[in-house]
């Protein structure tokens, strides 16, 4: 059986890589790590934390995960890390994704944090998900 945290990124990565609406702004852009020379908006990064969260014969996890958004190109870089991070909300929200060992139960959008990095120029986009997860 695979850690819940982990499938849960995998299947959502995949998600986000077949959503129409994504892949309009990013294209292919949907990494676990960026590249040396990364190609901006791009959506890289996708950290967790889990809480245990068991009830009578059920094995359950509360799972945060947050994927981030970066932009730097176009005339106001904040606004387009606003736009995709709107659309990975739409494409993840409710999604019913098909988790091989573990069952999900809900995956809900709470919101989202854009702001610059420490750079100055480029966007950050943080959209936040919590999941619940049965675990098999």
């Amino acid at each position: 059986m695979a850690a819940p945290s982990r499938e849960l990124v995998l299947y959502a990565r995949d998600r986000l890589l077949k959503a129409a609406n994504v892949s309009a702004l990013v294209a292919d852009r949907v990494w676990y790590r960026s590249p040396d020379n990364q190609t901006f908006p791009n959506i890289t990064g996708f950290d967790t934390f889990g809480i245990r969260d068991d009830a009578e014969c059920v094995t359950g996890e509360d799972i945060t995960l947050n994927v981030h958004v970066w932009t730097r190109d176009g005339v106001d870089p904040l606004q387009d890390a606003r736009s995709i991070c709107f659309e990975i909300g739409r494409a993840l929200h409710g999604f019913p994704l098909p988790l091989p060992s573990n069952q999900l139960v809900t995956l809900d959008h709470r919101g989202e944090r854009v702001f610059y990095d420490i750079d100055g120029l480029t966007g950050h986009g943080i959209v936040e998900f919590r999941g619940l997860v049965q675990s098999a």
